[in-house]
């Protein structure tokens, strides 16, 4: 497993790990104001739920005194089978934008990807609950959840396992076995994208290729501030919470800009040389856009 701190692009030496190994987790990337402002905007997302749910007599009161790992679950106690497991379309605030068009993880993500770099419209945070089943993660891929389709000029059929994509994982809480963090198997990006099987919430990679595997199974141990960068196609899950904590986290994704989404909906510009009039420029303008 390699380690870096504060990147600014990846060495060979990195390369040759990311690519063998299908993941790297980078030390310490994200500033504390960066953190404070994302925790800032996921409870003004929260306040948002809570006083719906106030207002309809679900819930008693909005637990503002609870410190930001437990008051998602001091709200939701009663009532969790109605717990938001993530937020998605809500992203689109001030506050997220120094996280997902942070310089550092940029230039990594275009020292992978080259200079063209789309954030791919599949950005999410994810609030994960102790003893919560709708946010345990089963094994799968996330090339396992894209659907083949055409390129633009319809001339070649694409698949998951031709998109150039860098998938990234942080933390804003300590993230560690007992609340949940994530796990890796690495290596298993270079398997192809394996057979999956429908479960209640989410996809599961079947067991003849999972659990031959499973004892090469990582913990990804991580610190609010660290990054992980891994591959679409690496078998990886979250473990069961089993603290009394919250475990955030947000994950999101970016993409080649010069391939398709192979969704109904194309992302947004990050890097570009040759259009640089089209990449996201400030909060403010991250603000007023959506998931598109």
């Amino acid at each position: 497993m390699y380690f870096m701190s504060r990147p600014a692009t990846l060495t060979r030496e990195h390369r040759e790990c990311f690519e063998a190994q299908g993941f790297v987790i980078l030390r310490n990337v994200l500033g504390e104001e960066t953190l404070e402002g994302v925790r800032r905007e996921m409870n003004w997302i929260v306040n948002m739920h809570a006083g719906e749910f106030i207002e309809a007599g679900r819930i008693p009161n909005p637990c503002y005194d609870e410190p930001f790992d437990r008051r998602f679950l001091r709200l939701y106690e009663s009532c969790l089978d109605q717990a938001p497991n993530s937020f998605r379309t809500e992203l689109h605030l001030p506050g997220l934008f120094p996280l997902f068009f942070h310089p550092a993880v940029l230039d990594l993500a275009e020292s992978i990807l080259g200079p063209e770099v789309r954030l791919y419209p599949n950005y999410t945070a994810r609030p994960k609950l102790p003893r919560h089943e709708p946010t345990l993660v089963l094994w799968h891929q996330d090339a396992g959840y894209t659907d083949a389709g055409m390129d633009p000029a319809g001339e070649e059929r694409l698949t998951a396992a031709d998109l150039r994509m860098v998938n990234v994982w942080s933390p804003l809480v300590p993230a560690r076995p007992e609340n949940g963090c994530m796990q890796f198997i690495p290596g298993t990006h270079r398997l192809g994208v394996v057979d999956h099987v429908n479960r209640e919430f989410y996809l599961e990679i079947v067991d003849r290729e999972i659990e031959p595997r499973l004892d090469e199974a990582v913990d990804v141990v991580c610190d609010p501030g660290d990054v992980v960068l891994f591959s679409n196609m690496l078998f990886h899950c979250g473990r069961p919470n089993v603290s009394d904590t919250v475990r955030w986290s947000l994950d999101w994704r970016y993409q080649d800009a010069t391939q398709p989404t192979l969704r109904p909906v194309n992302g947004h510009l990050a890097r570009s040389r040759a259009h640089p009039e089209r990449v996201v420029r400030d909060p403010e303008q991250w603000s007023q856009l959506m998931m598109s």
